[in-house]
């Protein structure tokens, strides 16, 4: 009976993915402004450079609101398979932006660490910081969440790249706080040091994660269980009796972005209609796609041979 392709449904985005982004570009902007005040009430070189650095989450989430836009995109002659893709091209390009921070962070240390010096009003613009530590982690937290809900790399890596934030802004303003009680301001550049190390992992983290799925790596394994029960007890309570269904075989699976592919082959009775095996096929795709809308079902349907002798 040949390939047919039984959903050619594209799961109708929701759109929640591109109002996040929206927001964390906003937000983004007000903790630049934040810290950038912080700065010129403290003179703290630390606070400045952390500032700078926020424009990389502005960069970042103008990225991320382009690339959720592109995979949004419905399917069309010259992209059948959709563009969610461009999502993790995305993701790879926020994550050089993270390991970007990370040599910048490094660069500021060293620099600290060869002239440190006291700072001015330091309470007013430690107060000012934290707000933005606040705001941060709880856009990450919400970016985290929205991108596993959506299915979305882009969301996922953005939170990373926020979180990373947080923990350097931490880093910084904990140093210069302990480095002016106590001091000692030596502190700020080594505390900025190892915060600058986790944000490397972390971007390095988010390359191969995202590498791995440009390869068409399988769906989750415990989904797969979940799609392949689905199909073994469709087969077991057909309502064609008169006719045996033998097995589904050579199940395949692969994610892009938010999206998900899956076929396999379905060996029926020869005697069997194309009318009963395009319900049994319509069974299976409904009852699939009703539990994971985000997924896309090819079926192969084949004779038993032995019947067809």
């Amino acid at each position: 009976m040949g390939k047919r392709l039984i959903n050619s449904y594209y799961h109708k985005p929701t759109f929640k993915a591109l109002k996040l982004t929206i927001l964390s570009l906003t937000v983004s902007i007000f903790i630049f402004t934040l810290k950038l005040l912080a700065y010129f009430i403290t003179n703290s070189v630390a606070i400045y450079s952390d500032a700078i650095e926020s424009i990389v989450n502005i960069i970042s989430a103008t990225m991320a609101l382009l690339g959720i836009k592109v995979a949004l995109k419905p399917p069309d002659e010259e992209h059948p398979y959709g563009h969610t893709k461009f999502e993790y091209l995305i993701s790879i390009s926020e994550a050089f932006l993270i390991i970007g921070a990370s040599f910048s962070i490094f660069w500021k240390a060293y620099q600290s660490f060869l002239s440190p010096k006291p700072l001015e009003s330091i309470q007013i613009g430690s107060f000012l910081v934290f707000i933005t530590i606040f705001l941060n982690s709880f856009l990450s937290y919400i970016l985290y969440k929205g991108g596993k809900r959506e299915n979305s790399p882009i969301l996922i890596s953005h939170a990373f790249h926020l979180f990373t934030d947080v923990l350097s802004t931490l880093g910084i303003v904990t140093g210069v706080l302990i480095a002016q009680l106590i001091k000692i301001f030596i502190l700020d550049p080594l505390i900025a040091f190892i915060i600058g190390i986790y944000i490397l992992y972390l971007g390095g983290k988010i390359i191969k994660g995202s590498t791995i799925a440009l390869l068409d790596v399988n769906l989750p394994s415990d989904q797969i269980k979940s799609i392949q029960d689905i199909i073994n007890d469709t087969i077991k309570n057909y309502k064609y009796k008169d006719y045996k269904i033998y097995d589904a075989h050579d199940f395949k699976s692969r994610r892009a972005g938010r999206k998900g592919f899956v076929e396999f082959n379905l060996t029926v009775s020869g005697k069997m209609s194309v009318k009963e095996a395009h319900d049994l096929c319509n069974e299976l795709e409904k009852k699939i796609t009703n539990k994971f809308p985000e997924l896309t079902v090819t079926i192969h349907v084949e004779p038993e041979k032995e019947e067809n002798n």
